[in-house]
């Protein structure tokens, strides 16, 4: 199984914005964080053609880092 680091942004309007920068072009969105490690693992099986069974994410969550 591979793990793939998703990056959890500060949230836009109702949705927390993703970014898996291993897999380049795969960006998504989720309402919560259950939901975004869904979205991840999904955007991630379809870019890379591998089984959602195995597809690890771990959530980095940026969504309060001050700039």
């Amino acid at each position: 199984m591979k793990a793939y680091a998703a990056i959890v942004g500060p949230k836009d309007g109702e949705w927390f914005p993703v970014e898996v920068p291993e897999v380049p072009g795969v960006f998504t969105q989720g309402r919560d964080l259950v939901e975004v490690e869904e979205m991840a693992r999904e955007a991630i099986a379809l870019m890379t053609d591998t089984p959602m069974a195995e597809i690890a994410i771990r959530i980095e969550d940026h969504r309060y880092q001050i700039a």
